[in-house]
């Protein structure tokens, strides 16, 4: 990598980090992560370290895993700040959740934020379940964090939506910067399941210059039954299926899709 695109790279995951901060997702993640009691965590796709570190602060012990180089550099820098013993609590490893074998055992492992639509066949779905089973403790739970899909096709404007738009993030950022964010399916592969999305950062100076930050990726969505076939083929059982992190129960206005799962049985 160049040094421009490492610069790009350095940017896109420290922006990430200020539009995400508030997620609304933390309490969901430490009541489960209490509920897997003293046991070591593990999370598949721990990016920056926005849900593991304040795991990690809380007391629990866990080992992140994540491919992008430029997202786990920043969740190193981020966890040389924090205190001796949060760091201890902490492994971080650069892998591919669909092949990884750190050679233990979890109490809980989870995949956070829709970090599982990235996944974009049935085949990496399948080897990254596998993985998931095969690094859970016998009584170990799976959290999967997921998107209810919304099959009507998405707008394909790049143009920045209004303010009002529920799509659009606006957040105030060091040396008076401003950043709004929105995201948008460019492109829609329904015979695939896969949109194609846009992440747009738009960033206003302290002088008044305005530049924009894009990074365009696909996701593959998944519906509820399917996701059941899918854990069913990989030894789980759905324990519980919820429709925000507030644990209300799944539905067809949900926007989330939060699966709970175990395995099924052997080993």
């Amino acid at each position: 990598m160049d040094d421009y695109s490492a610069y790009q790279s350095a940017e896109r995951a420290a922006l990430y980090d200020a539009v995400y901060a508030d997620a609304g997702d933390i309490p969901f993640w430490e009541s489960m992560a209490a509920e897997a009691g003293s046991g070591p965590l593990l999370e598949l796709g721990c990016g920056t370290g926005r849900v593991l570190l304040p795991l990690a602060r809380a007391g629990h012990e866990i080992t992140g895993v994540d491919l992008a180089t430029h997202m786990i550099a920043q969740c190193r820098m981020k966890l040389q700040a924090e205190s001796p013993e949060v760091r201890d609590r902490v492994r971080l490893v650069e892998a591919d959740m669909t092949l990884c074998d750190l050679g233990r055992r979890f109490a809980q492992v989870y995949c956070a934020f829709g970090t599982f639509h990235h996944l974009r066949t049935v085949e990496q779905q399948l080897a990254c379940l596998e993985r998931c089973r095969s690094h859970l403790l016998p009584e170990g739970r799976l959290v999967l964090d997921l998107i209810n899909p919304d099959p009507a096709p998405g707008d394909a404007s790049t143009d920045a939506p209004a303010d009002g738009d529920m799509s659009v993030g606006i957040v105030d950022w060091t040396y008076d910067r401003r950043i709004r964010s929105w995201a948008t399916v460019i492109d829609s592969h329904r015979s695939l399941q896969v949109n194609d999305c846009e992440v747009t950062y738009e960033i206003t100076e302290a002088d008044g210059g305005v530049r924009r930050v894009t990074e365009t990726f696909p996701m593959r969505f998944v519906f509820r039954y399917e996701l059941e076939h899918l854990l069913a083929r990989s030894g789980f059982r759905l324990v519980a299926l919820y429709g925000d992190y507030d644990r209300s129960a799944f539905a067809d206005d949900s926007l989330g899709m939060i699966a709970v799962a175990e395995p099924s049985g052997g080993e």
